[in-house]
């Protein structure tokens, strides 16, 4: 099968081998071997979440086109902070991207600096944004010694693609469902526009409870950690409802 997709054997250990997928389109000649055939130029590969129907065998096909080839994508750390090629396939991608990362280095100073939030120290390693969109607030962590886990909700505009180009990790999540993740697993939690991520764009209403997301919230977060949240002055009043005062004062922002 390794053969078929033209991977290259880099490696073998004991019971354990290493392959190199190729940077190129894979052997279309060795496909039919296996009854594989290249995917239809109507799926979208960025479509992750709960894709409907089982499992196909077909083959994504990797960009061609020299400007959104991963071979165009640089090396690291300049990756993180270089307009990525395929952002110039959303509408005015350049510029909003350009506008992102100068918003959320002025926020993370802002939390640092008149929040007190105490990034950059030992007490914040693992950190979550609930609402990653392309990583903005990811990026403008890189000088802090934290692991960060960029989540994009499931319904949003399908922005992974442009995170994984930045060299980032994430994944799509609808969080009117349970986050896979071990309790307790996160010093800090951020989230910019909670409610979105539980508002019917259609409707207008709410698909879940909010108290039912913060309440998965708190299961993830570590005792003493900090959850960041931005919103209107009316949710963040909804947020603050729930919120045992016993764990000290929170900071409006």
């Amino acid at each position: 099968m390794v053969h078929a997709l033209c991977y290259r054997l880099i490696t073998v250990d004991d019971n354990t081998a290493i392959w190199k997928k190729p940077s190129g389109a894979s052997c279309l000649p060795y496909l039919n071997n296996f009854w594989l055939d290249r995917c239809s130029d109507n799926d979208d590969p960025n479509e992750a979440w709960q894709a409907l129907g089982k499992l196909r065998k077909c083959i994504t096909k990797v960009p061609l086109s020299e400007e959104i080839s991963l071979s165009a994508i640089p090396e690291w750390p300049q990756r993180l902070s270089k307009t990525p090629a395929r952002i110039s396939l959303m509408k005015n991608g350049i510029d909003m991207f350009e506008a992102d990362t100068q918003h959320w280095a002025r926020r993370v100073i802002y939390y640092k600096k008149s929040l007190g939030v105490e990034l950059g120290s030992p007490r914040i390693c693992n950190v979550m944004d609930m609402n990653a969109f392309i990583g903005g607030f990811a990026a403008a962590l890189s000088s802090d010694p934290v692991w960060i886990m960029n989540v994009v909700p499931a319904r949003n505009p399908l922005t992974l693609d442009i995170i994984y180009d930045r060299g980032l990790i994430g994944l799509y999540h609808d969080w009117c469902e349970a986050f896979s993740t071990y309790p307790r697993t996160y010093d800090l939690i951020h989230v910019a526009g909670i409610n979105s991520l539980i508002r019917d764009t259609t409707s207008g209403n709410d698909r879940c409870s909010l108290v039912d997301l913060m309440v998965e919230m708190d299961r993830m977060l570590r005792p003493q950690g900090t959850a960041v949240v931005r919103d209107t002055p009316e949710v963040i009043d909804r947020v603050a409802r729930p919120c045992d005062p016993v764990d000290g004062p929170g900071a409006q922002e």
